[in-house]
């Protein structure tokens, strides 16, 4: 089974009794300088690879790379939102980092449930990011405990946030 998502203001999971050995998700994202950005801020790394094109025009990339854990953050986002979706518990991840990810890429993040646990409901998810390409850019897996029940819940709004 195979679903590409829309974004809606309402958030659907699949149960843990409907999903299956074999279940892909796929959903596209293009980053943004905004969200490296905004990342940054978040997390506090200002490592001048991913903020000062003038320092990352000397590196092998010769532009600004992404935060590799923007990769892992739209993985979580893509669990959360569609498989399992709301109500999962994201338990762990394993994620290498192969190619450089720049600003204006167009990601898509795949998960494939690859194992099933009956008796916690754990999700076992193999994650792949590629970029535009088709190159992959980060893999791994991740466990999920999911919902048994079905929820259907609007999506929380998020306010606006203005770059100085």
């Amino acid at each position: 089974m195979s679903e590409t998502p829309t974004q809606n203001s309402m958030l659907s999971n699949i149960p843990y009794g409907s999903i299956a050995i074999g279940h892909t998700v796929s959903v596209e994202k293009t980053v943004s300088q905004r969200e490296i950005i905004l990342f940054a801020a978040l997390s506090g790394d200002l490592n001048p690879i991913h903020l000062d094109r003038h320092y990352a025009a000397s590196t092998d990339f010769g532009q600004p790379i992404a935060h590799g854990m923007l990769c892992g953050a739209f993985i979580s986002a893509t669990i959360a939102t569609h498989l399992p979706g709301p109500g999962s518990i994201y338990r762990g991840q394993t994620i290498k980092f192969t190619q450089p990810v720049f600003a204006c890429d167009t990601l898509t993040i795949t998960l494939t449930v690859i194992n099933k646990k009956d008796r916690l409901k754990l999700v076992t998810l193999a994650c792949v990011v590629s970029n535009q390409d088709n190159n992959v850019v980060a893999k791994g897996e991740a466990s999920v405990i999911a919902s048994e029940e079905k929820v259907d819940i609007a999506a929380s709004e998020l306010p606006t946030i203005t770059i100085n």
